[in-house]
Parts: structure tokens; C-alpha cells; sequence
């Protein structure tokens, strides 16, 4: 008997020193309340981070989503089906102050809604105006880059493409373009077009 209660003060120990809680919850419980302290606390360029990774079109599994929030953090994570229960793995936590401070619209504004914006306002006109009238039948555009950051300045946004005709290169463009975190409102814009 003593043998297995210090086997348990040892295992105990053992886990709480190497900090072996899971970092997954059933969504279930996450939007209860409840195992909360699963959760890894990352940043907020974490979290915009992530949030970024969503997309239009994607599977369920794919993008990220906050399922719940108390005063402190903002609770987030990937779905995924396991046994006909929804889990959220990985689960994190984020500061809810410094989230509100730097990213007022968090909880509407996800990656898809940022890449179209900007595709709407820069690349699609650029497209329309270079491309349509030239080659409306055979035109692709090629990304270079697509990089979105979140800065005191607001969603800090650069896009490279290339816009070709029938595999031909016809121009370079290049947009900076710097977005209201609360409403996705232009602040400022950089098109360069070679």
C-alpha cells in the first residue's frame, strides 16, 4: 500500500514538473468552460497568425476557431472529429487585452475575409485593366508573395504577382497596402505595376 501512494506522489510529480497536460479538449467542454487550463498561451501575432490560415473554400479541420472567451483570454484551436466527438488540438489561449488593443475585430476578421479584401480593392482591378483587355481568353496570374502581418500601424498587407498572356510575362505587380484591424478599411496603399 505504501509502495503504490508513492508510486502515484512520484508520477504526480513527474507530470507536473514536465507540464504533461494535454494540449486538446473536446468542444464540448471548451464551450462550457470547462478544462480550460489545457490550453498553451501563445500571442497575439500567434493568433492572427493562425487566423490567417483560413480559407474560403477548406476543409473543417483546416481553419481555426475561437470557442470561447472570459474576461482574461480568448480560447482558440483546430476541429477535429475523433470517435464522433469534436476536439479542439491544438488549444490556445490568448491574452483578451492585448488582443482587443492591437486586433479590435478578431473575432469576425479570419484570413479568407483579408485575402479577399485585398484581392477586390488591388488584384482584381489590376487584372481587369491589364489583363482582360489584352488576353481575356488565356491570362494567369502567378503569386510571388502574399504576406500579411499584424502591427500598431494596423493589418500590414504586401502581394507580389505576375500577370501573363498566353505564358507570356506582361507585368509585375507589387501592393503594400495597410488595413483597419477593427473593419478591414484601407488606411494606406503602395501599388507599384512594372
Amino acid at each position: 500500500m505504501n509502495h503504490i501512494i508513492k508510486t502515484i506522489i512520484f508520477f504526480g510529480l513527474f507530470f507536473s514538473l514536465f507540464n504533461c497536460t494535454p494540449n486538446y479538449i473536446a468542444l464540448q467542454d471548451a464551450e462550457q468552460g470547462l478544462f480550460l487550463d489545457r490550453s498553451k498561451k501563445v500571442s497575439v501575432n500567434t493568433f492572427f497568425n493562425r487566423r490567417m490560415e483560413s480559407e474560403l473554400k477548406s476543409r473543417i479541420d483546416r481553419n481555426w476557431y475561437i470557442v470561447n472567451e472570459d474576461l482574461d483570454h480568448v480560447y482558440f484551436g483546430q476541429m477535429k472529429k475523433e470517435n464522433n466527438i469534436t476536439m479542439i488540438n491544438p488549444f490556445y489561449r490568448v491574452d483578451k487585452a492585448s488582443l482587443d488593443s492591437i486586433f479590435p475585430g478578431y473575432r469576425s476578421i479570419e484570413g479568407k475575409f483579408i485575402k479577399a479584401k485585398i484581392f477586390q480593392s488591388f488584384v482584381k482591378p489590376i487584372i481587369e485593366e491589364r489583363l482582360n483587355t489584352l488576353c481575356p481568353q488565356s491570362q494567369q496570374i502567378d503569386y510571388k508573395k502574399r504576406d500579411y502581418k499584424l502591427t500598431k500601424n494596423g493589418i500590414e498587407s504586401e502581394v507580389k504577382f505576375v500577370g501573363k498572356c498566353y505564358e507570356k510575362r506582361i507585368f509585375t505587380a507589387e501592393i503594400k497596402a495597410t488595413l483597419n484591424p477593427k473593419n478591414l478599411e484601407i488606411i494606406s496603399e503602395d501599388i507599384k505595376i512594372k
